[in-house]
């Protein structure tokens, strides 16, 4: 007797396209934790540095529209090595060129880098799992960006150092550009030996027209439960450091630390989970525990509430998230899953922006505790419109995979 196969989450294209995910934060994080102090060296003034940081995840926006036909058409290996090797290009110039205007001038090239790579390795990441351990291998691939999230502001710490005592005032930020130009090109290896994952010539003219390929509707729903959680993670990202000093809560640091920690442990737990029962069964007690993350920072008296608060984040969002962006993958059929990917990504972006900004106009206003409490809003949002698009998400699962057996026949 014949034994089948055991499907794995570690398949080539897996693999190589999470070590080129790693490389590709780690120099985004190494110099983003920087940019502004970087700025003020250069002599810009705090609010104008503030609009040129912007600029970066603006213009990643503004290129949706193009990077979703793009990636849907194109041969997505070769896209992927030319996006990764323009980070290469633009961290370089940051190092050798120390002006405000270039540097601007290439803060907007790098932002066209941005609205191609999250997304397209995304992309690639979903086509080289099997769709039964989709939510396990995208647990995963996010850890990728949570490990380079924790490691690369300690490497620019270690850059900025280093570069000051070897060249002298302002050589640590050249030694930070070129450190995040080294991981930049450790990032383009990998993408060199992917395989090809380029749709047949029929399979790209089914795609349609260039704006059918900008957002795809099946995607939608998933999308805005991401975005409405990336709304809300912002708010804790951007605004419980000064929390911690507003309430004269020592050590308040520690929620990044224990929200890291856990999400490396339980994010592969609740991907299996997710495979094994369905996104309609996990995600529920997800929304549950990281809205309960916003109530205890916002009843927080100590250290406890915050650590606490922490685990509930790190376990719902390590829940919540990769079972959502499993599930925009899956309403489409595998030729339209770039679409879906810049769909996601589109929202993300979104939520990016409206957090910060949101969370700044109720503190103009109110208070943090305010803040925290109405971050429940989105989140209410996202469940309600869970629940509404269950159904619509079921049939256009099933139609997805059944588009994809007659292709493959």
């Amino acid at each position: 007797m014949t034994q089948t196969k055991k499907a794995t989450i570690w398949t080539r294209g897996f693999i190589l396209i999470t070590l080129c995910n790693v490389f590709a934060n780690m120099a985004m994080f190494s110099v983003n934790t920087y940019l502004t102090t970087y700025m003020t060296y250069l002599g810009v003034g705090a609010s104008l540095a503030g609009l040129i940081a912007g600029l970066y995840y603006a213009v990643g926006l503004a290129m949706r529209p193009i990077a979703g036909p793009m990636q849907a058409t194109l041969n997505k290996k070769k896209l992927m090595t030319a996006t990764y090797a323009l980070g290469l290009i633009v961290n370089v110039c940051y190092g050798l060129f120390p002006s405000v205007g270039l540097f601007v001038l290439f803060r907007l090239i790098h932002g066209i880098q941005l609205a191609f790579y999250g997304s397209l390795s995304f992309t690639i990441a979903s086509a080289s799992l099997p769709n039964e351990k989709m939510s396990s291998g995208i647990g995963i691939f996010g850890l990728s960006g949570i490990v380079s999230q924790a490691l690369g502001p300690s490497a620019g710490v270690w850059a900025l150092n280093f570069g000051n005592n070897l060249w002298g005032e302002g050589g640590g930020f050249r030694a930070i550009f070129l450190m995040s130009a080294f991981f930049s090109l450790l990032s383009v290896i990998p993408c060199l030996f992917l395989p090809n994952f380029d749709e047949t010539r029929e399979v790209r003219k089914e795609t349609g027209v260039w704006y059918k390929n900008i957002i795809a509707p099946q995607a939608l729903m998933p999308s805005f439960v991401v975005g409405m959680f990336m709304l809300s993670g912002m708010l804790l990202t951007t605004y419980i450091i000064p929390y911690g000093a507003y309430k004269g809560i020592e050590n308040i640091g520690l929620y990044f630390t224990v929200n890291a920690f856990v999400m490396v442990i339980t994010r592969p737990i609740a991907g299996k989970l997710t495979d094994k029962y369905g996104p309609g069964v996990t995600i529920w007690p997800g929304m549950a525990l990281y809205m309960t993350a916003f109530l205890l920072v916002s009843f927080a008296t100590d250290i406890r509430f915050i650590i606490a608060a922490a685990l509930c984040a790190s376990t719902g969002g390590g829940i919540v998230s990769p079972g959502a962006q499993s599930m925009t993958m899956q309403a489409v059929p595998s030729a339209r899953r770039a679409v879906a990917s810049n769909t996601l990504y589109t929202v993300m972006d979104i939520g990016n922006f409206l957090g910060p900004t949101l969370g700044g106009m109720i503190l103009a206003r109110s208070n943090y505790e305010t803040m925290f409490r109405c971050a429940l809003i989105p989140q209410s949002m996202a469940l309600i419109v869970f629940a509404l698009g269950w159904k619509a998400y079921l049939r256009n699962r099933d139609a997805a995979r059944e588009a994809d057996r007659a292709e493959a026949e």
